[in-house]
């Protein structure tokens, strides 16, 4: 098959990012011919992928990117209206061609800004939208569920959010794995910044008791404010630094590794490659390792009502060593495939 998909593949690489970048490489691996256009803020570090410039170089590589595909597969998280907008763009664009649309839904907050859309605006690309693509793919039963409100045909799939794990991967990253070998429990705290509130509550995880040494965090953060941040980070620590393990947000390989062991992703508000509301809003994803694969089974948005810095610290090292279980939907299928057969 042909295939162009369309959504964020540049850093900071978080869920949304790496699970775009492993439905590219698997496709690849099986023969399928895909392009890839990146709407992302910020630039593709892949040559093989596109960043257009502006909205009219956008319409200009879909109508190219396009041509003479089998499948044209937008994935976004439904935040902004120039997203909703090109998503529309595709479908229509898919539909001159003759190509399959499908669309990807994975956004912690749709669930809240789905219902909110304006009459005139948001909520009627939605239901055009909705009604004229042929799947639309939701990776959480909660934004599902809000999305029955624009349904107009049975076009509605649940497939979990994942990641694959390649097994070259130890090879390449041989010191962050030996530097995550000994330890039990993985934070992962990504594209942290000094003035956010995701720094406030590894501020109070770190002030409030020692954590056990079979216990890591992983922390990413913008090349700039790296240094920042790593000092300030260290000092808060009290002396535990054997516990954290720091690297590039760009830095892919690293990234990888470091959600093959997380059993918590925690990181601002992102859509597109921006960032929102981070100086009071937190998303907190539990992580479920399956075979080599990834899965975001559930999570947490938290939202910022004065010192709730300590709370959520608390909340986090409930979930770090809460059980959870295999989900129903990773056991009855896998995700690439269920993704592979609705192309077809």
């Amino acid at each position: 098959m042909k295939i162009l998909l369309i959504g964020n593949f540049a850093p900071p690489f978080e869920e949304e990012t790496l699970q775009n970048i492993t439905l590219f490489n698997r496709l690849v691996e099986d023969g399928h011919e895909c392009s890839v256009i990146n709407i992302s803020a910020h630039p593709a570090r892949d040559q093989r992928f596109i960043t257009p410039h502006g909205h009219l170089g956008y319409l200009l590589t879909l109508v190219r990117a396009g041509w003479k595909k089998d499948v044209i597969h937008f994935s976004t998280k439904g935040y902004l209206r120039v997203g909703l907008l090109k998503m529309m763009l595709s479908i229509f664009v898919a539909k001159v061609v003759r190509a399959k649309s499908v669309i990807t839904f994975y956004s912690e907050f749709f669930s809240i800004l789905g219902q909110m859309r304006s009459p005139f605006g948001g909520t009627q690309t939605l239901f055009t939208s909705f009604f004229l693509a042929d799947r639309i793919i939701f990776s959480d039963k909660d934004t599902f569920d809000v999305a029955t409100m624009y349904r107009k045909k049975a076009n509605f799939e649940l497939v979990p959010s994942f990641i694959h794990i390649p097994d070259r991967l130890k090879e390449k990253n041989s010191l962050l794995s030996t530097l995550l070998k000994g330890k039990k429990k993985v934070i992962v705290f990504t594209n942290i910044m000094q003035s956010s509130f995701l720094f406030e509550i590894l501020n109070e995880l770190l002030a409030d008791s020692p954590l056990p040494q079979d216990a890591g965090i992983v922390i990413s953060s913008s090349g700039a404010s790296m240094p920042d941040v790593k000092f300030l980070i260290e000092k808060a620590s009290k002396g535990i630094n054997a516990n954290l393990i720091f690297i590039e947000q760009d830095d892919i390989q690293s990234a990888l590794t470091a959600f093959s062991r997380a059993d918590i992703v925690l990181r601002p508000l992102t859509c597109d490659g921006e960032v929102f509301f981070e100086k009071f809003t937190v998303s907190a994803r539990k992580v479920l390792h399956e075979g080599a694969s990834v899965f975001f089974p559930n999570g947490l948005v938290f939202i910022k009502e004065g010192t709730a810095a300590v709370l959520c610290a608390h909340i986090i090292k409930t979930m770090l060593y809460a059980e959870t279980g295999p989900l129903p939907e990773i056991k009855m299928q896998d995700p690439y495939e269920t993704i592979r057969k609705i192309y077809e």
